[in-house]
């Protein structure tokens, strides 16, 4: 065991030295692998970052909705909590009631909802529980407050609200407007005389690629035709390939970016070691025949390119952390799109996974000359 320790402790001696004594080895492992991995986390990193951008415009303007239309009520709908364990979505259901026509002459679509959905509804009413008009902000038609309805010459009260950006009415209203009844005060002069109209919205809430709308999609048609519904389900999922040919091209650009680090830091890693043994070999030969085991020898440089090779990659990670705000806000203008360690996680494995299979791969020429017999070494 002391024997052990000293042969360890003797290893380390002779690293350090021989970083002292040829310090353009260490520093040219640090400096390759430390700007490599700053330019493949830049790299890496620029896609997610234009993924988000391209997923949070897509999501923006309705893109991970999906709408659903059907003739008559909504006893087939699933419900809420169906919609969530099932699809991993929100949703929400409204009933036609036919067209009122506001003060300023506009006519807009008067919807109700079903009763077991009014937990979801209750905080878009009005707080007498009367009629409300909803309306998207960003395309307001109407001030905020008590507006005058017309439907079929009888004229009522209504307020005007706005819907919040992270309802999922936000993008979704008919026309940017519409008048929300609960289903318990619907007067007789909004009672439609002829077929109803349900519609269906759904909001999905992880947009991962355009199959995440597009299994909602396919729920709801089967739905159509197994319960023998007239109807029609509508999404923009061809518009969400755009955000698959991103995800596609990341994986080209990952791969790319692992494959040149492999090679370029594969080579300079082979080259060093397999110079720095050959100019110690003979002494390691000698502590060969003292009974030293090669693994050991082998050890020591592998721990050695670790060291030196996690150094690096952990400099460019801080370095790549530190200085990504000031050009995705100060220089490129995008908003707060700044990655977290978490949202770039799966870059930082991939290219780690990477450096460790190059520093395996470089101690191939190591295993195979401490592994060579003695007696022609020292001949």
């Amino acid at each position: 065991m002391i024997s052990l320790i000293l042969t360890i402790l003797y290893l380390a001696k002779d690293t350090v030295h021989r970083w002292f004594t040829r310090v353009s080895s260490p520093i040219a492992r640090i400096l390759v692998v430390y700007f490599l991995t700053l330019c493949a986390l830049g790299a890496l990193g620029g896609y997610v970052i234009s993924l988000n951008v391209v997923r949070d415009k897509i999501i923006k303007r309705g893109g991970n909705m999906v709408v659903s239309r059907l003739v008559g009520g909504y006893g087939s709908v699933p419900t809420q909590k169906e919609m969530s364990e099932l699809m991993d979505a929100d949703s929400i259901v409204f009933q036609s009631l036919g067209y009122v026509r506001l003060e300023n002459g506009r006519n807009i679509l008067a919807y109700t909802y079903p009763f077991n959905r009014s937990r979801q509804v209750l905080p878009l009413l009005a707080p007498s529980g009367g009629p409300t008009i909803l309306q998207n902000p960003e395309e307001s038609h109407m001030p905020p407050g008590p507006c005058t309805v017309e439907a079929k010459g009888v004229r009522f009260q209504a307020l005007v609200k706005n819907v919040p950006e992270d309802h999922l009415l936000y993008r979704s209203l008919p026309n940017w407007m519409i008048l929300l009844v609960p289903p318990d005060h619907i007067p007789s002069y909004l009672t439609s005389t002829g077929m109803s109209h349900t519609t269906v919205l759904i909001r999905v809430r992880h947009l991962v690629s355009s199959e995440s709308v597009l299994r909602v999609e396919r729920m709801m048609r089967n739905l159509l035709r197994y319960e023998h519904l007239v109807g029609n389900v509508a999404s923009v999922s061809d518009v969400l390939r755009q955000m698959d040919v991103v995800l596609a091209k990341q994986m080209q650009c990952r791969i790319a970016f692992c494959l040149g680090i492999s090679v370029v830091v594969g080579i300079l890693l082979t080259a060093l070691a397999g110079m720095e043994y050959r100019q110690n070999e003979y002494i390691y030969t000698l502590m060969k025949s003292f009974g030293i085991h090669p693994l050991l020898l082998v050890g020591a440089f592998i721990v050695e390119n670790i060291l030196l090779v996690g150094l690096s990659f952990a400099g460019a990670i801080a370095t790549f952390m530190y200085f990504q705000r000031v050009i995705v806000v100060e220089i490129l203008k995008l908003g707060n799109y700044t990655l977290s360690l978490e949202q770039i996680s799966s870059e930082i494995a991939i290219i780690s996974y990477t450096l460790l299979g190059c520093i395996l791969v470089s101690s191939i020429p190591i295993i195979t000359a401490a592994y060579r017999q003695i007696g022609r070494v020292l001949k």
